[in-house]
């Protein structure tokens, strides 16, 4: 067991940006939860547990909180009320089946989707667990990864700013796309809301989460905390040879010069093009939420999902953050990488499938391309 402090909470937040792949919320949103929970308790620390630390007891379980709805139109909504609702609504309903929940998981990588399970936990009283939904930020529901591995996504809970909790019981537990379709509904409806779903035992999250990455969004953060726009190419080409993952930058200092996107049913849409400084070449990223694809000057297509598009901003004080796709600006100087996802999202058909809908919305149906 770990026991997480402020520093590590603000390295969550900056680790979490960077693998959000330009969603989950933005870092402003992860800062200002932060201090709110240092408002509340002045040195807050929150326990994480390893997945086998836990015991075998398929009865206690741990569930996943996350905010819903269009990082634009949501950008400073905290979520913690709607969050901590969904979590007590969950609770109630596990008791009813016969169930205890014990711990609490972030469902996606992101700045703000991020730290915001872990404060829910705090406030609730529970521990986390060092395991992320997707090891990234995803846009729907039926691309995660809990449901391509089998986990029922309902019971599903959905909770609004004022305390209403709705929740929602699918026909199918495994349909995540019906499930989806009612939470758009009523984010919608409600600007923004909080839910929690992937109800998971010890067993459930070894084979259906990204293990350990909590720890690795810490190292990543830490890493860009102590950067600056002079070394973070390097340090973060160290570290992630380190970690063993696969790690490439496309473009070490760039500028955008045109940002396209609509706000439409809980999703930012469009693309992102970069100038690259060294070259003049202009790098495409298209995005719904999160970044979906790169391409280069000639078009061809360089990554896609689930491999991990982030921009990192290069900021004229020297200092550096990854940003999310709600956070940039024409005229902003950024670095473009690419990264591998978690392990889990190879190892299944389904995995490069379940965001193929989505691809295609945003004009592509060519094959998966990684590191």
């Amino acid at each position: 067991m770990r026991k997480l402090n402020r520093t590590d909470f603000e390295a969550v937040v900056y680790g979490a940006s960077f693998y959000g792949g330009g969603g989950g919320g933005s870092m402003e949103e992860g800062m200002l939860l932060v201090e709110e929970m240092v408002k509340e308790t002045e040195n807050p620390v929150l326990e994480m547990y390893d997945i086998e630390e836990l015991p075998d007891d398929p009865k206690a379980v741990a569930t996943m909180v996350a905010a819903m709805g269009s990082p634009i139109e949501t950008k400073g909504m905290t979520f913690v009320d709607e969050s901590v609702s969904a979590i007590k609504g969950m609770e109630e309903e596990l008791r009813l089946n016969g169930k205890a929940l014990k711990y609490i998981y972030s469902g996606e990588m992101g700045g703000g989707n991020t730290i915001l399970p872990l404060y829910a936990a705090m406030k609730c009283g529970l521990p986390i667990v060092d395991t992320d939904g997707n090891g990234r930020a995803v846009p729907e529901m039926n691309t995660s990864l809990a449901p391509i591995h089998g986990v029922p996504t309902s019971p599903f809970m959905i909770a609004n700013g004022s305390g209403d909790v709705l929740a929602v019981r699918a026909k199918d537990p495994m349909d995540s796309a019906a499930c989806e379709k009612i939470g758009r509904c009523t984010c919608s409806a409600f600007k923004g809301v909080g839910f929690s779903a992937w109800n998971m035992n010890k067993a459930d999250m070894l084979r259906a989460s990204a293990a350990g990455q909590m720890t690795k969004c810490i190292e990543i953060g830490r890493v860009l905390m102590e950067s600056t726009t002079e070394n973070v190419i390097e340090n973060l080409t160290d570290v992630f040879e380190r970690l063993g993952d696969s790690f490439k930058v496309l473009i070490s200092s760039g500028e955008i010069v045109d940002i396209q996107i609509e706000s439409a049913g809980g999703f930012d849409t469009g693309s992102t093009l970069i100038r690259d400084d060294a070259t003049g070449e202009i790098y495409t990223v298209l995005c719904q939420n999160e970044s979906l694809l790169v391409r280069d000057g000639s078009g061809k297509v360089l990554m896609t999902v689930p491999g991990i598009i982030s921009m990192v901003e290069l900021g004229a004080d020297g200092k550096v953050r990854a940003v999310s796709n709600c956070e940039t600006a024409v005229g902003q100087k950024v670095a473009l990488t690419v990264t591998r996802a978690h392990e889990r999202w190879y190892d299944r058909p389904e995995c490069y499938g379940s965001w193929k809908e989505v691809l295609e919305s945003a004009g592509y149906t060519g094959e998966e391309v990684s590191l």
